[in-house]
């Protein structure tokens, strides 16, 4: 004959399956958190790699700070140069038009594909190399920059990854005896 238990087996099989409910529960939830995580970091990369400035922080970190940005490198500083204005008693014994001349004719490349061309009188000061050149000091010059000077494209079979990215040409000519002192390509 078979016995039938009653009582406590039977309360302790209500709280197994009572907690077992909340188990489930909290696994369900917690899971479909880890979910939204997953799609929220998800649609997150998808959309920084069309947008580069886009940046993730945590709400609550202590730090707040900015991302920064690379400087970007003066590229007549990085090469020694530095610039100043001539007084107002200087003057240059060749005027604008004759230094764009000569300047073209120096570098026809420059003058040929630049977007746009730009003429300054300033005083050149160059720190030089040793085997190169000297050193030159507030020596009265004019500068003459080609902007975005797109050379020729490229040979892609040679190289199928080469692009053809514009250069700035900056042209340092004495003012006085329309010499070129440098020419820096970038």
């Amino acid at each position: 004959m078979a016995v039938r238990k009653t009582g406590r087996t039977e309360k302790a099989a209500g709280r197994n399956s009572e907690s077992s409910r909340r188990i489930n529960l909290l696994s369900a939830v917690a899971g479909g958190l880890l979910i939204c995580v997953a799609l929220a970091c998800f649609g997150w990369l998808i959309a920084s790699q069309h947008n580069a400035g886009l940046t993730f922080r945590f709400p609550f970190t202590g730090s707040q700070s900015q991302p920064t940005a690379q400087p970007t490198v003066d590229p007549l500083l990085a090469a020694g140069i530095t610039l100043a204005t001539p007084g107002s008693g200087q003057t240059a014994l060749l005027n604008r038009q004759q230094a764009l001349l000569l300047a073209n004719q120096m570098e026809p490349q420059a003058a040929v594909h630049a977007s746009s061309v730009n003429a300054a009188y300033i005083l050149f000061s160059y720190k030089g190399s040793t085997t190169t050149t000297g050193a030159l000091n507030s020596v009265p010059a004019w500068l003459v920059h080609y902007s975005k000077v797109v050379l020729a494209a490229p040979d892609n079979a040679a190289d199928p990854h080469a692009t053809n990215t514009p250069h700035e040409c900056y042209l340092f000519l004495d003012a006085n005896s329309g010499q070129e002192l440098l020419a820096l390509w970038t």
